[in-house]
C-alpha cells in the first residue's frame, strides 16, 4: 500500500469559458467539481490504476464534508483528521479558446502542533501495512513547519519508501527529511532552492540542467530527483543514471493534477519492482492521461495503458554518483 499525506487539501472547480475577459457576466459552458490536493491527486490517481492507497488528510467545516463526499464518489480509501475552519475551494477557469488556464486560490484551513501529531499517528498506524510514503502539497497556517521533514523521517524509520512533491517551506524544510525520491517542477526548484538552472528549451540542452541536479542528489534525495518540464516532458536524476522522457503527445484538455499523476506512476512502478526507466515511463503516460481529461487527476486505466506504448526514455551522457 502507499500512503500519501495531504496537510492543505483543496475541492477545485474547474469552469470551463471562451475567450474569458474581465467582465460583469462570465458564463462558463460547464463545471468540473474534483476533491484535490496533491496527495489525494496521487491517491485518487493510483487508486485509478488498481494500487492499493490510503490518503490521510487534513479537512475542516462544511467544506471538508463535501470533500469526503467527493472521494466516497470516487471510492478512495481516506483517512480525514479534522483541523480548523474551512477545507478551501479553488477555482479553475479554463479558457477553452486560448487555450489557458488560471488558478484562484481561496483561504485554506488552519492547524497546530496537535494536528501534526494527529497525521503522525494515522501514518505509525497504517506503516505496517504500506510500502510508501508521499508527502506533497503545501503547508495550512498553523502546522509546524517541519511537519514533511518529521513525516518523512517517520517513514523512512518504518521502512517506508519516501516522495516529498512540495513548495514554499513545505519543500525548504521538507527535503531536511531527505526523502527518497525528491518530484519538483522547475519553477519550485528555481524559487525554492535558489538554483540558477541552466536552460531546458530544448532536450539537447537538458545534459546541463541534469548535470546540475546530479549535483544534489544525496543532499535533496537517496535515490532520485525528479523535474517536470510542462509540455517538455520530465528529467530523472538516480544511482548512475540520468533520463529524459519528452511528455506524450495529447490534447490539452485540463492539466491539473498532471505532475501528481507523475509522482503516483513512479511510486506505482517502484512498488511494482520496476527499474527507473520504467517508472518514468508510467509517470509521465499517467500525467499525459490527466491532461487529456476534464477536472483534477481524473485518468482512466486503460489511456494510461495506451499512452505507456507512446513514450520513450532517453540516457542522458551525465556523470552521476552514486546515491
Amino acid at each position: 500500500m502507499i500512503l500519501t499525506v495531504t496537510a492543505n487539501p483543496t475541492i477545485d472547480r474547474v469552469l470551463f469559458v471562451r475567450d474569458f475577459a474581465m467582465q460583469d457576466l462570465v458564463r462558463a459552458e460547464r463545471e468540473v467539481i474534483s476533491p484535490s490536493g496533491k496527495g489525494i491527486d496521487v491517491a485518487l490517481v493510483l487508486h485509478t490504476l488498481d494500487a492499493p492507497t490510503l490518503a490521510i488528510s487534513l479537512n475542516a467545516g462544511f467544506t471538508g464534508k463535501m470533500q469526503e463526499a467527493l472521494l466516497d464518489e470516487r471510492k478512495l480509501p481516506y483517512r480525514m483528521i479534522p483541523a480548523r475552519g474551512w477545507t478551501r475551494q479553488t477555482v479553475l477557469i479554463t479558457d477553452v479558446t486560448q487555450h489557458r488556464q488560471s488558478t484562484i486560490l481561496a483561504p485554506t484551513l488552519s492547524a497546530g502542533p496537535e494536528h501534526l501529531d494527529a497525521l503522525r499517528h494515522a501514518v505509525e498506524e497504517h506503516a505496517d501495512g504500506a510500502w510508501g510514503l508521499v508527502c506533497a502539497g503545501s503547508l495550512p497556517p498553523g502546522l509546524p513547519l517541519h511537519a514533511f521533514a518529521d513525516l518523512l523521517a517517520l517513514g523512512r524509520a518504518r521502512g517506508l519508501v519516501t516522495l516529498l512533491d512540495s513548495s514554499g517551506p513545505g519543500l525548504l524544510q521538507g527535503i531536511v527529511g531527505l526523502p527518497d525520491i525528491l518530484k519538483i517542477n522547475g519553477r519550485e526548484l528555481a524559487a525554492g532552492q535558489g538554483v540558477a538552472l541552466p536552460p531546458y528549451h530544448a532536450p539537447d540542452d537538458l545534459t546541463a540542467l541534469a548535470a546540475c541536479l546530479a549535483e544534489q542528489l544525496g543532499h535533496w534525495a537517496t535515490q532520485a530527483i525528479v523535474i517536470t518540464l510542462g509540455a517538455q516532458g520530465a528529467l530523472l536524476i538516480a544511482a548512475e543514471v540520468a533520463l529524459y522522457a519528452p511528455a506524450a503527445p495529447v490534447p490539452v484538455v485540463s492539466p491539473a493534477g498532471a505532475g501528481d499523476a507523475l509522482a503516483a506512476g513512479l511510486m506505482l512502478a517502484r512498488y511494482r519492482g520496476q527499474p527507473w526507466p520504467d517508472a518514468l515511463r508510467l509517470g509521465v503516460a499517467a500525467a499525459a492521461a490527466v491532461v487529456a481529461n476534464e477536472g483534477t487527476a481524473v485518468c482512466q486505466a486503460d489511456q494510461v495503458a495506451a499512452l505507456l506504448r507512446t513514450v520513450t526514455v532517453h540516457p542522458l551522457t551525465v556523470r552521476v554518483e552514486p546515491a
